[in-house]
């Protein structure tokens, strides 16, 4: 007994030491003669730490871009990373720091999980701190209004629609599995979105929702609960680690099993650990980062400079460039400025010419569907 007591104190202990180095580093790494501070909030570390790593090297190609060409508005940008973990209440903390620190910074990106959103929103609005979602959001955010927030991609129930749209074309009639993380909101939502969009178009008898915590993370076990359950199509979500272990077990036990997943959410590692069974993936991609001819150009621009904008990196990179429009848009930094200029003028972003409503692109961006075979994506949709 005492030992249990024992090991809950040093837990508390770490949590609480974590917290306060956090809120030390918040305290003190705005240094006081920057005019123009950036916050970056990503995971930095455990299973979302390759798209963090991602987004953060496309905001500081940005950045690196900016600053070299004389700042914005003639001041230099400066910026703040910080690690939420993926952890609502880290997240949260940041956020209510950041807004009570004596030299606020002037943009917040992010954060990349779910992580509290409207709570979050909510502390950044109240304090005139303006706020990019550089990735998609689900459904429930997308109905989160605030003043300074702007979501930059849309929504991810459109990977539903598409998701659904290609398969009732190539597989109509096959039992689907939607295998996701109970323990991460954004992956629940999505889950939702897709069995949802079946269910509008009266298939919800073809589609059955799993998750990775109903087996302890048994990947093997859980495989073999999928394939019992008729499924030849399976939609993994969660993190990389989750897809790409769900992917082998499947893949090892059934090796013609159909697997469509969300090309940035699997990573690179997807290839290292499925070697062979890799072939044959369905991976799902915003179709902006290809077919738009300003977003291939900015791809083509940066491949120039010796800059590979791989996976998130660019969409990391998009959010800081977008607000550096709205700056020069307002002329301002002024954050009553840059909220009515991101919804009431057709803004200049790495996308292309996009308008903004309530925060969220008018047009939502679509996916387009890549089969991946010896080394080589093929665009099927």
């Amino acid at each position: 007994m005492f030992n249990i007591v024992l090991i809950s104190i040093c837990a508390i202990m770490r949590y609480f030491f974590k917290y306060i180095v956090l809120m030390t580093l918040l305290f003190y790494a705005i240094p006081a003669s920057a005019k123009i501070t950036v916050a970056l909030i990503m995971p930095m570390a455990e299973d979302y730490r390759e798209q963090g790593a991602e987004l953060t090297r496309g905001v500081e190609r940005a950045l690196e871009e900016i600053n070299h060409n004389g700042g914005i508005l003639n001041n230099k940008i400066s910026l703040l990373k910080i690690d939420d973990q993926c952890n609502s209440s880290i997240a949260v903390s940041t956020a209510q720091m950041l807004s009570i620190q004596k030299n606020k910074v002037s943009l917040v990106i992010g954060p990349y999980c779910a992580n509290a959103f409207e709570q979050i929103a909510s502390i950044y609005a109240d304090a005139r701190i303006f706020q990019i979602i550089p990735t998609t959001v689900d459904y429930s955010q997308a109905k989160i209004i605030k003043k300074g927030l702007v979501k930059m991609l849309g929504y991810t129930n459109q990977e539903a629609k598409d998701f659904f749209a290609f398969y009732n074309t190539h597989f109509a009639g096959d039992r689907v599995a939607v295998v996701h993380n109970v323990n991460n909101g954004e992956s629940v939502s999505e889950a939702k979105a897709i069995t949802d969009e079946f269910q509008k178009h009266g298939k919800s008898a073809i589609i059955q929702s799993f998750n990775y915590q109903e087996t302890d993370k048994d990947y093997i076990a859980l495989s073999e609960k999928i394939i019992e359950s008729g499924a030849k199509v399976a939609f993994l979500l969660g993190s990389s680690a989750n897809i790409r272990k769900m992917a082998y077990a499947l893949r090892r036990e059934q090796p013609d099993f159909v697997i469509f997943t969300n090309r940035y959410k699997a990573g690179d590692k997807y290839f290292d650990t499925l070697e062979d069974y890799a072939d044959g993936t369905y991976f799902m991609e915003l179709k902006g980062t290809i077919d738009d001819p300003e977003f291939a150009e900015t791809l083509v621009k940066l491949r120039l400079s010796g800059f590979e904008a791989e996976g998130l990196a660019l969409y990391g990179y998009s959010a800081l460039k977008l607000w550096q429009s709205l700056v020069l848009k307002a002329k301002s930094f002024d954050y009553n400025k840059l909220s009515s200029v991101a919804n009431n003028k057709a803004i200049h972003t790495e996308l292309g010419y996009k308008m903004f409503h309530n925060g969220a692109p008018k047009t939502n961006e679509s996916y387009a569907i890549y089969r991946y075979e010896n080394g080589d994506f093929v665009k099927v949709y």
